[in-house]
């Protein structure tokens, strides 16, 4: 089998920045009302020692600019596999089958008669991926990532300078990795591989508006971050401040290059999952 072929439609990659909806002034609100919270749940309810209006104040805030992706990909993969193959006989007086100058006995039990042969089968198979990922590689619900895209208007920029972007934890390079190894992680039943093609349709990145908001608790030397979202105003209690950021013009290009050098993720090869052939009289198999 050839290596694998790694390819990228024309324009699969792109870059979106959501409009800010939730005003700060809002936000801000919400984020003192919602202080007391930033230290955890243990520290909220200890009835000897809890953080008070008093005790916490506001140290530092900023509108930020947050990455996630939005990656499609499609496996493309030509192969032979092997099959046993049962037919039925209808006449009750066959005894052997004649196919193109190939011999088949006919094999009867009770009522019922049958020839077997195994045949080489030509398979082409396609395999989709379609899944959104956080750039700065947490825990999002599922539905939350494309919900933005269908409710809240974006623009997409060729180039785009924002010191407020937060630069991605997870770079594009591996998250391409990671789309590849999900799949080729897919079983195939193969006793030959032809041909093991990847062709990335969507490579998007997106940047979404949040307010983050840090806090500090005196007594307890401790700091604790609330966010509230630029698009719904949702509040995170257990937020986090991120200081790395992109200094200088972001584009497609460089997204490209962003973080490829930090991709140690094996391409798929050694990683293609080939499912071993038992060869019996089990009938047809689901390829």
């Amino acid at each position: 089998m050839s290596a694998p072929q790694i390819s990228h439609a024309a324009g699969s990659t792109r870059i979106f920045v959501f409009d800010e909806v939730y005003p700060f002034r809002a936000a801000q609100e919400q984020a003192e009302k919602k202080k007391l919270s930033a230290f955890g749940l243990l520290a909220k309810i200890n009835p000897m020692r809890r953080p008070t209006a008093e005790t916490v104040q506001l140290t530092k805030q900023e509108l930020r600019y947050e990455p996630f992706w939005h990656i499609t990909a499609t496996r493309s993969i030509d192969y032979r596999s092997q099959a046993t193959y049962q037919v039925p006989v209808h006449n009750a007086y066959a005894q052997q089958l004649q196919i193109e100058g190939l011999r088949f006995d006919v094999a009867r039990q009770k009522d019922k008669a049958r020839i077997e042969f195994t045949a080489t089968e030509q398979c082409h198979r396609k395999i989709g991926f379609d899944e959104y990922m956080d750039g700065m590689k947490r825990e999002v619900a599922a539905a939350s990532l494309p919900g933005y895209i269908k409710k809240y208007k974006f623009t997409e920029h060729e180039e785009y300078e924002n010191p407020a972007l937060l630069k991605p934890s997870l770079p594009l390079q591996a998250a391409t990795d990671l789309a590849i190894a999900k799949l080729s992680s897919e079983a195939v039943t193969a006793h030959e591989v032809l041909r093991n093609d990847f062709e990335f349709e969507r490579r998007h990145l997106y940047a979404r508006p949040v307010f983050a908001f840090e806090y500090r608790w005196g007594p307890a030397d401790k700091t604790g971050v609330i966010e509230v979202d630029g698009l719904t105003g949702e509040v995170v209690e257990s937020g986090r401040w991120f200081d790395e950021k992109f200094t200088q013009r972001f584009t497609r290009e460089r997204l490209i290059d962003l973080g490829a050098e930090a991709a140690n993720m094996a391409l798929p090869g050694s990683g293609i999952v080939i499912k071993a052939i038992s060869y019996g009289t089990e009938g047809l198999r689901k390829p």
